[in-house]
This record gives C-alpha cells, structure tokens and sequence, in this order.
C-alpha cells in the first residue's frame, strides 16, 4: 500500500488549487517522479454528465488545468480525455460545460473523445486506446455519493475508460453492487492509473452522483494507490469504509486496504460526523440468499422516479438505460419497473436533475435504523 497525501484547499482560485496540487505531488515525489520530458500523459476527470462545476457534479476545471499545468512543467504532452455517458450525441457540449473545453484552449492541448479513439479488448473488457497507450495516466476524481455504490471515488472514475455503451452493459449484466464492485476493480486494475489526484475541495453529499447536496470538504488528496484513497476518504467521512461495496469487493478479491494502516503525509484532517450518505440500504441484500432478497424487494425498495416540473423530456435517459426500462412519454418517460434494475444510469446522464428515489414504506421505515443513514 502507497502512502497518500493531503493538502487543504478551500476554493477553486486557480493560484490556490495549483499550490495545493504541487504540495501533494511534492509529498509524493515531486511530479517529476511520474513524468518527464516527452511522456504522453492523459488526464481523466470525473465527466459524469454535461454540467456546469458550480453543480459539483464533475472534477472542477480548476483542478484540471492546476494538474495539466505540472505535467507540462516536466516537459510532458498532455491530454485530457474520457467517455461520460450520452455523449455520443454530442461530446463537445459536455466539453463545453464542465469547462474543459475552456481549460484545453488555455493551455493548447487535445481533448480525446474515448469513444472515437478505438478499443483494445483486455481481459475480456474494451478498454479505449488513449488510456493504453499513455505513458502516464493521471486519475483525477471527485469526492461524491452514489446510490447505487454508496461512494464514488478513485476506482470508479476509471470505469470511463471503458467506451460506449458498454458501461450500461455491465450494469444489466451485474446488478447487484457487490457484483457490479468486482467490475470497477477488475477495470481499474487493468488501467492501472499512475496516480490519483482528488478533487476534494467542493464534495457531493446526499443522494448523489449528480442530485446529490453540494458540500465544502476542503481537500486535495493525492496517491499512486486509488484502494487506499477509496478507504481512507469514507473513513474521515464518518463512514465505514467496509460498508463501500467496492472496498468489500477488495477484501474478498484480495486486495483489502485498512485505514489504520495508510500513511498519511501532510495534512491530517479531522473526522467529519454529520457527511450526510444517500438514502440506499440495498448493500444488505447482498448478505441475504436470493429468494429472501427478491422476495423483500416486492415490499421494501427504492427506485428512480421523475420530477415532471423538472423533466424537459429530452429522453437522453430513455436512449442510455441498459435494459430498455424506459420509454418516450407525452410528458416525461415512462418507467417499466419490471425490467428497471435499478443502476440509476438515468440518474447519472440527465442534464436537468429530474431523478429522485422513490422508495416503499417499509424501506422508509427500515431506513431510519440503518447506519447508512443520516
């Protein structure tokens, strides 16, 4: 296990966020430790959807350009690529939105579009080309919820290194989260970022990954080991890192990371009791046998459900759900739950915010005494 490091920055003033990243590279190492001169380097931001970063729904800008600017200090060429979901339509508007579109025309280098670029099959999974043929790929995530995987940090954001709609594939295929967890560490292990930096400055909270609850973190982290992040950021979150279904996946995989054990360089924060995790208790099916568990699931269940007032109808959603559980509506799409599994990728792609989690009575009521719950 790597050690990792930590920096407070407590906004995305460029000056700051650039000082708080070269203070954590240098407690690493320094950036010449990863890059030199000539190296093809890939930055990979967490682009979940195409949304402005005042929402906090994707890796700031700022925290982009202060990473590209280093690696260009060592003589690197830099690129800034990834496969956020939906943009087959139209990937210079999520460019556009999340500011990196802004950021590559500062700085005068290339965007690459993950599902242009081509694939090679790894083990089984298509893996877009830029990030296996980068000399170094830098992974740089954003500290948010999920309600499908209670966290998502360091390991998950290299799940967009897979093109296309292959992701959703996955999700049909594995819909259980201890299942779908031993797919995003089998993704990340063959990626194998070089480093992990993380957007911590403006985390999500609540029922993320983009309708979520904005909330003030004030971190930059940095590891060559994205385990050891994804354990020890939960754990100064007030969670149980074993809880996180892909750090249970790790245990059972063999590649377990205590928090106890991770060596922390420079700044040590304290333990944050009131982070608020999303309303999703469905990590204890997994400790249930399957005919219990589908049989509790008729009474006690949370499912995504649509805002009307906030729905435009653009039925991006409709065109990104892996098994076909939603189809165009006079006002809003319409749900078939009998095929829904619940992976909440509508929730992920939709640009207007208009998912929420519907949920049973019994799920409410059971809800109150989970410990997942606050």
């Amino acid at each position: 296990m790597k050690p990792i490091s930590i920096s407070r920055c407590t906004s995305y003033d460029p000056d700051e966020v650039e000082t708080a990243i070269r203070e954590c590279l240098q407690l690493l190492g320094g950036a010449g430790r990863f890059a030199s001169r000539g190296d093809r380097v890939l930055l990979k931001p967490n682009m979940l959807m195409a949304a402005t970063p005042e929402r906090h729904v994707t890796t700031h800008p700022a925290v982009v350009e202060a990473t590209a600017r280093v690696f260009i200090d060592t003589g690197a060429e830099v690129r800034i690529g990834d496969s956020p979901g939906g943009s087959f339509r139209n990937i210079e508007r999520f460019w556009r939105a999340t500011g990196m579109l802004d950021v590559a025309g500062r700085l005068d280098i290339e965007l690459v579009n993950f599902e242009a670029s081509g694939s090679y099959i790894i083990q089984g999974y298509p893996v877009s080309r830029p990030v296996i043929d980068s000399d170094v790929v830098v992974n740089l995530p954003k500290i948010k919820t999920h309600s499908m995987t209670i966290f998502t940090c360091a390991v998950k954001n290299m799940y967009g290194a897979v093109p296309g709609f292959r992701k959703a594939e996955y999700h049909r295929e594995h819909p259980r989260p201890s299942d779908f967890a031993e797919r995003l560490l089998e993704i990340y292990s063959i990626t194998a970022p070089s480093l992990t930096i993380v957007d911590g400055i403006t985390g999500m909270e609540g029922n993320g990954p983009s309708g979520g609850t904005p909330r003030d973190i004030g971190l930059i982290l940095g590891s060559e080991d994205a385990l050891a992040l994804d354990v020890y950021i939960p754990w100064i979150l007030g969670m149980d890192p074993e809880r996180i279904p892909v750090n249970a996946a790790a245990r059972r995989m063999g590649h377990h990371r205590d928090p106890d054990d991770v060596e922390v360089l420079g700044h040590e924060p304290e333990r944050i009791g009131d982070f608020r995790w999303p309303s999703n208790i469905y990590y204890t099916l997994d400790l249930l046998p399957s005919g219990l568990a589908r049989a509790l699931m008729r009474l006690w269940w949370s499912r995504p459900a649509i805002d009307p007032d906030k729905c435009r109808n653009c039925n991006l959603c409709v065109e990104s759900c892996p098994v076909e559980a939603l189809s165009p509506g006079v006002i809003t799409p319409e749900f078939d739950y009998g095929e829904c599994i619940n992976c909440l990728c509508c929730m992920e792609v939709c640009p207007h915010a208009a998912f929420y989690q519907d949920k049973s009575l019994l799920y409410r009521l059971t809800g109150r005494f989970s410990g997942i719950l606050k």
